[in-house]
């Protein structure tokens, strides 16, 4: 909200923000307008519709705040860069205090969290001041890593990976430790000049290490050994959950290639859910999973409200509200985007395999890790010799 109050106080800045970010700023336009279909052909919910609305208009806010704020206003880069990495320490504290509290060693902390959180898992699991414990990939490397890369300070090198490597000793969950080995593979590359046979063989040597290493851990995770152990269906509550919040809408999809391809209309995903609640059932079961006795599915087929109705995964609820059409034009606009500001390079495709990944089990429309990516690109610096750092400092 405080973004969204920027952008607006500075909307003397608006035309010439647009000038460089126009078309993403039209976009939601025409994700209103295309979605009149499904609103017509389905149902409007003014609240599902108004949240994804306002989550869409965040995002923007955040990519027309950074404009404003450091290329025409001219703020100081290399403090706001302090500062994130000032408040992700204090995140990361608050994560260690709760550790403790998971091990029963700080009541007070416990006590605190349950009254303090919004979405409380202390002292359940370490969740540090996220909402989700599954949410610490987004913002070590969808903020923090990408930062590193621009900045090269090695202050938010340490951040970054102490904020890793902390989270998976701590157990804050599995997904971790999948985006930790996944993000230093993609740092790997990005650091390493491959010009060379030494640092090609290097970098294959630390693929390697990275990529063995990583299996080794999630491979002693309890989680993970007993989704090996009873079969991906069955082996873990919360997986199947996610899988099946995936499933539901994707078998909407199948019986229904209208809205499939044009959307099921912003604040629409719980029609799709419902439409394909019953035929993804049948599909875990053929598969030998045993939906109806994971509680939280049972829920999703009678929701006790409209927080109830998420996937998880930013492309299942983009394909089910937008349609696949829109989302492909998005695509394509940002891989113009890309070219026209001559930012293709090896951190360029890197940065965007990692935020392809992300995304994969990350739905927040309003998260800045993409409107990042997009307004770096949009600098006309990134890319260019130098550091990137000062470059964007003195825009």
């Amino acid at each position: 909200m405080l973004i969204i109050i920027y952008a607006l106080l500075n909307v003397r800045f608006m035309p010439r923000v647009y000038s460089r970010y126009g078309v993403f700023m039209l976009y939601p336009v025409a994700l209103m307008v295309v979605s009149m279909y499904g609103w017509a052909s389905i149902g409007f919910h003014v609240h599902t519709a108004v949240q994804t609305l306002v989550a869409l208009i965040s995002g923007m806010a955040c990519l027309v705040s950074l404009d404003i704020a450091f290329r025409l206003k001219h703020l100081d880069w290399a403090y706001a860069v302090r500062l994130i990495v000032v408040a992700y320490w204090v995140s990361f504290g608050i994560g260690v205090l709760e550790f403790l509290a998971v091990h029963g060693h700080a009541p007070a902390v416990t006590w605190l969290a349950r009254r303090v959180l919004k979405r409380n898992y202390v002292p359940n699991h370490v969740q540090f001041l996220f909402a989700e414990p599954s949410y610490v990939g987004m913002h070590v490397f969808g903020v923090l890593m990408p930062l590193y890369w621009l900045t090269k300070r090695k202050r938010v090198a340490v951040l970054t990976l102490s904020y890793a490597l902390g989270a998976a000793a701590m157990g804050v969950g599995v997904r971790i430790l999948i985006d930790t080995v996944v993000a230093l593979l993609l740092w790997l590359v990005v650091a390493v000049n491959l010009h060379r046979l030494s640092n090609i063989v290097i970098t294959i040597a630390g693929l390697g290490t990275v990529g063995i290493g990583g299996s080794v851990m999630m491979l002693h995770n309890p989680r993970i050994e007993s989704m090996l152990a009873n079969g991906p269906v069955n082996g873990d509550f919360s997986a199947v959950a996610r899988l099946f919040r995936a499933l539901a809408p994707a078998e909407a999809w199948k019986t229904d290639w209208v809205h499939f391809l044009f959307g099921f209309g912003i604040g629409n995903l719980k029609d799709a859910i419902a439409r394909g609640y019953e035929s993804a059932v049948q599909t875990l079961t053929s598969m030998g999973g045993k939906p109806q006795s994971n509680e939280e599915i049972r829920l999703l087929g009678n929701p006790p409200g409209d927080h109830y109705i998420f996937t998880m995964s930013a492309y299942v609820d983009a394909i089910t509200e937008f349609g696949l059409l829109m989302c492909l034009t998005g695509v394509l606009l940002l891989l113009m985007h890309i070219t026209r500001n001559r930012a293709w390079n090896k951190m360029t495709v890197c940065w965007v395999i990692l935020l392809v990944y992300l995304y994969i089990q990350f739905e927040g429309y309003a998260f800045y890790a993409l409107w990042l990516f997009i307004w770096v690109v949009g600098t006309r610096v990134y890319g260019q010799k130098g550091d990137s750092g000062e470059q964007l400092s003195a825009l």
